[in-house]
């Protein structure tokens, strides 16, 4: 991820909805007392790359408090698209996280925008938790301990030789699958812009994907996998040429109850990843296209080779070590030809549930990164989804996400349901 953020700014972004009108002052005082107490400040990187840690003191905290009293959603989306495309400065010693507030009516936005090499959406929801409890109670929480933080959870992983010896059999296959998947048109190479757009699916949607889920036998995530296919068919079929009837996708996964890491003190990243590949098709059932993906994403679980995404992903990084920084910006749509990506948090059961003290709302958002120009974060909240898409503009333009989007839905519709 390094390397990534050296070509294209590589940052998350989560946002609570905070049941408060915004206090600047307080706030930020709130926002270093936490950082502070939990050890993430003082973040420095060794010349490698390969060594983080976090020497504490004093957080220099970034508070940026957005004022639209016309127009809060379009100041908060307005908010996410900059952060995502601002780069942390990783001189020296520094706090790897900025801070954004929108108010908007009786309550406000709390953004937390962090570099995404240093932890994972999970780590991230705690520290929110945390962020707006105190700022709620008004006073420090008592007894809070400073969290064992470490950048690279990946990095502790056990060698396992068998799972890398199946990890380097099965590149081959998926070296293959994308040398026969068809790639997205890229209008500019050198843009590494992301645009951003959000939107909501109700309970009544979600409970209806899950039925639909259950009666097709796939996960409710392999259920949007082909959602997102089907949406983006269309424009594969279009832009589709002999010998590359395909069309991938790559998907994240929370790889912490694994790596034996899933504990509320250990604060770092712990993800993997995989792609699926299908036929790209304009029509046909979205039950069967599920299916199908399902067969994939099964046997990739059951290998735990989205595991060893670390043997790939250090492969890659090495090669692209020596090429030049154009080069290293067309690599992955070259090579590792992705449409689109989905990440996927189910926070029905949010880790602070007090009703007085918990975020109303919650989404996330997070940078495409060069290896996909299109990222679907889906945040389950309150018996809803927040479906937050980031896009690289270079693939994709804002009309076009529309109607990515608009076609979504109808391929949800296609399901029975009412959306």
């Amino acid at each position: 991820m390094l390397l990534w953020d050296e070509t294209h700014p590589y940052n998350a972004v989560h946002v609570a909805r905070v049941q408060a009108v915004c206090d600047a002052p307080r706030l930020e005082r709130t926002l270093a007392r936490v950082l502070e107490e939990r050890g993430l400040t003082g973040l420095s990187i060794d010349a490698g790359g390969l060594r983080f840690e976090y020497g504490g003191g004093p957080a220099t905290v970034e508070l940026k408090v957005v004022v639209d009293a016309a127009d809060p959603e379009t100041a908060l989306c307005g908010e996410i698209e900059r952060e995502i495309n601002t780069r942390f400065s990783r001189e020296g010693r520094f706090t790897p996280f900025r801070f954004f507030a929108v108010q908007d009516g009786a309550s406000f936005w709390l953004g937390v925008v962090y570099f995404h090499a240093i932890a994972d959406a999970e780590s991230v929801v705690r520290l929110v938790g945390e962020l707006v409890e105190d700022c709620l109670r008004d006073g420090a929480m008592a007894g809070r301990k400073r969290w064992e933080c470490h950048a690279q959870i990946a990095d502790r992983r056990p060698w396992r030789p068998g799972l890398w010896l199946r990890k380097l059999i099965a590149v081959g296959s998926q070296f293959r699958a994308m040398r026969k998947s068809n790639r997205p048109w890229c209008r500019d190479g050198d843009d590494m812009r992301n645009g951003f757009e959000r939107f909501t699916l109700g309970g009544e949607v979600l409970a209806a994907l899950k039925t639909a889920s259950r009666a097709a036998g796939v996960t409710l995530n392999d259920l949007f996998l082909a959602l997102l296919m089907r949406a983006l068919a269309p424009m594969a079929v279009a832009q589709g040429r002999p010998g590359r009837e395909l069309m991938s996708l790559g998907c994240i996964v929370n790889a912490r109850n694994d790596l034996g890491e899933d504990r509320p003190d250990v604060f770092g990243l712990a993800l993997g990843s995989f792609s699926v590949a299908c036929r790209a098709a304009e029509t046909g059932s979205v039950a069967d296209l599920s299916r199908e993906i399902f067969q994939q994403t099964r046997r990739l679980k059951r290998g735990g080779l989205y595991l060893a995404n670390s043997l790939e992903l250090l492969l890659t990084l090495r090669l692209m070590s020596f090429f030049s920084t154009n080069r290293r910006r067309r690599f992955y749509a070259k090579n590792y030809p992705l449409w689109g990506g989905v990440t996927n948090m189910n926070l029905s059961h949010f880790p602070n549930e007090s009703p007085t003290t918990a975020p109303t709302d919650y989404l996330r958002a997070v940078s495409t990164g060069p290896a996909t120009p299109l990222v679907l974060s889906l945040t389950t909240f309150a018996g809803r989804v927040n479906c937050s898409v980031s896009y690289r503009t270079a693939f994709f333009s804002a009309a076009e996400v529309a109607w990515v989007k608009a076609r979504l839905f109808c391929v949800i519709r296609e399901l029975g349901v009412a959306v």
